[in-house]
Parts: structure tokens; sequence; C-alpha cells
């Protein structure tokens, strides 16, 4: 019991601090930041704007408008296949060591691949949601893709690395 009053007191002294601390760094200290122009963030900017509203559903896909028509020149493996952000479409196995172009059609939601000038095939677009998200459920999955990303680069960087040595 004396363990839960005393942490429920340092807990009040840290809340105490720490808004003392808030008050003293936005009213009181000056800021060297050019907007704040030696002045106090609430001294250089008294009413902020209201930021908009998170919104209730996001679209993980509307990225994909943004490079709607770009085009991603590749050279087909081997086995017949290209990959695009680490993710294998299979091609042809005939066109092996040839190049191919694949241009983004956002609206239909995949790659037109090309083959000296002639479209050749079209391949959905993998990775891709199809379907509006609720925000929170949103930013679990951005969190969630962050971190396999942070798990993915130094794979990669390793692996470049036991080239270099081999070579």
């Amino acid at each position: 019991m004396l363990t839960d009053l005393s942490t429920r007191h340092r807990c009040r002294e840290v809340c105490e601090v720490t808004e003392r601390f808030v008050l003293h760094y936005n009213q009181e200290r000056p800021n060297l930041g050019r907007s704040c122009q030696n002045q106090p963030p609430r001294v250089a900017f008294p009413t902020l704007p209201v930021l908009p509203a998170v919104p209730e559903t996001v679209d993980p896909d509307r990225w994909l408008q943004t490079i709607h028509g770009q085009a991603f020149p590749r050279r087909i493996g081997s086995d017949g296949c290209v990959d695009v952000d680490l993710e294998p479409y299979y091609i042809k196995q005939a066109l092996a060591g040839q190049h191919v172009v694949l241009f983004v059609n956002a609206h239909e939601k995949l790659f037109e691949i090309c083959h000296e000038n002639v479209l050749i095939k079209q391949v959905p677009i993998k990775g891709l949601h199809g379907e509006e998200l609720p925000f929170d459920r949103y930013v679990t999955l951005m969190k969630q893709e962050a971190r396999s990303e942070l798990r993915r680069v130094p794979i990669a960087r390793r692996s470049f690395q036991q080239l270099r040595l081999w070579a």
C-alpha cells in the first residue's frame, strides 16, 4: 500500500514539473527559430490555426493516383519475372533477358507491360488493399509497415555487404 501512495505521489510530481516546463517552454523561453524571432512560441504565435479533423476513413491505395502513367523499365529475369518493390511479376519465360516497360494504370490498378512498344500483358498491382480503412486501422497498418521496413533494410544492407566481400 505504501508503494502505491509513493508511486502516485511521484506521478503527481512528474505531472506538475512537466506542466511548469511546458509553460516555461512556450510562454517564457526565447525560441531561436526563425519563425519565432527570438520570442517565446506563444508570444510569437498567440493564436494557432485550427487543425482539420482526422478523417473517419482513409484510402490506403490513394498514393497510386500520384504515379498514374509512370513508366518502370525492367529486365526480365531467367525465370520470366520482373520485380517491382520486391514483388515478382511473371511476364513470359521466352522473353528472359529482354527489357520491358511497366506503365502504371492507377484507374484499373494494374501494370500495362510493353515490349518493343507493344502491349503484351496487363497484371494487377500487388500489395493494394482495395478498400477504405477506418483511420485507427490505417494507423496500425502504417506502424506495421514501418516496422517491417526497418527489419527489411538491415537484411538488404547485410546481403549487399556479403556480395561485396565475395566480389
